[in-house]
């Protein structure tokens, strides 16, 4: 068990062969983690997150940690998800695009019971896309799949012309509940999304593990626009409507297993974040960037916003320049930022 505060990057060492090999060596914390090696046998102890998070991805087929008496994360080149092993049954939460195969082998290390039911968390194709393979191996089984969704998610599956499996039950309310075997899972969808329209958490209730793919990454920065969010006016708000639940472990979709710190942190990184955006914003006003010979009025908007992203990634540095995917996801953040402060 280590504890790692050490920046990402790639070190060049020469290998006893003479030749050369790259290591990466683990993001710095953004909660000072103790870590741990996964296992599948062992349930991880509240707060503790897998080791060697990145390099496992890389390295491993997939990553698999037990959560609950019952429930586990799997992890497969940076998608993570969670099933749950009935008597008679599996209980498989989406089915991110490509990893079909790889979670099927994560879930016969546990156990050789067939998934009988599906949970759709969100429209988002790269955390559906492998519906199709559980339908087909639910077939080869001789089970029918029961595949569950929340009424705002099969509406907009709908609407959108989605060819994915269809769901066949559907929750209506926006605090909703179903039975999996012994287990009770509910479903809360947000009063504003923030993500995305349909978004949502599902709490296995007995096993106290809540899972809401793509409202935080647990231990580290907010990635790529904060998951490739629509929106961060309700942010805030969802975030602490998943802390109001009761669990003990939180499931992201990607990133590490999350505990409530990770909510402290991603709610101070918010608000910093959107402190430093406003800021700037009054001090670099759009009418500093109009010029004439452009023609255009969409060449001032860019220039303003290529200067307050520079420099709120800057302000920030100090203080997050060092973890995970700073400099990499910032520029999509920070638009976000831009787009909330700019509006409200």
């Amino acid at each position: 068990m280590i504890k790692i505060k050490t920046i990402l990057l790639l070190i060049t060492v020469l290998s006893s062969s003479g030749g050369f090999a790259q290591k990466t060596v683990s993001a710095t914390s953004t909660v000072n983690a103790h870590y741990v090696e996964p296992s599948a046998k062992k349930v991880i102890m509240i707060n503790d997150k897998i080791n060697d998070l990145f390099n496992r991805n890389i390295e491993q087929p997939y990553i698999l940690q037990k959560i609950g008496e019952r429930t586990y994360f799997v992890q497969r080149y940076f998608y993570a998800t969670i099933f749950y092993v009935g008597d008679n049954g599996v209980l498989l939460f989406d089915a991110p695009e490509g990893r079909g195969e790889y979670l099927l082998r994560a879930i016969r290390e546990v156990t050789p019971l067939p998934v009988t039911a599906l949970i759709y968390s969100h429209y988002h194709v790269d955390h559906m896309g492998d519906s199709h393979f559980w339908v087909a191996q639910a077939q080869k089984a001789g089970v029918a799949l029961r595949i569950i969704a929340g009424k705002a998610t099969v509406d907009k599956m709908h609407d959108m012309y989605s060819q994915l499996p269809k769901a066949n039950e559907i929750l209506s309310k926006n605090d909703d509940w179903f039975n999996f075997e012994k287990l009770i899972v509910e479903y809360h969808r947000f009063r504003k999304p923030a993500h995305t329209d349909d978004h949502s958490v599902w709490l296995l209730k007995e096993q106290k593990v809540a899972y809401s793919p793509d409202l935080l990454n647990p231990d580290q920065l907010p990635v790529m626009g904060f998951s490739a969010s629509d929106t961060l006016v309700y942010h805030d708000e969802n975030l602490r409507q998943v802390e109001a639940l009761d669990w003990d472990y939180f499931i992201g979709g990607h990133g590490n297993i999350g505990s409530r710190e990770d909510f402290q942190f991603q709610r101070r990184f918010f608000n910093d974040l959107r402190e430093a955006t406003s800021t700037v914003r009054k001090e670099e006003p759009f009418w500093k960037y109009i010029n004439k010979s452009t023609n255009n009025h969409a060449d001032f908007v860019r220039a303003q916003r290529d200067v307050i992203i520079k420099r709120v990634t800057e302000i920030l540095r100090p203080e997050y320049g060092h973890m995970y995917g700073y400099d990499a996801s910032m520029p999509a953040n920070i638009e976000l930022a831009i787009r909330l402060v700019g509006s409200y």
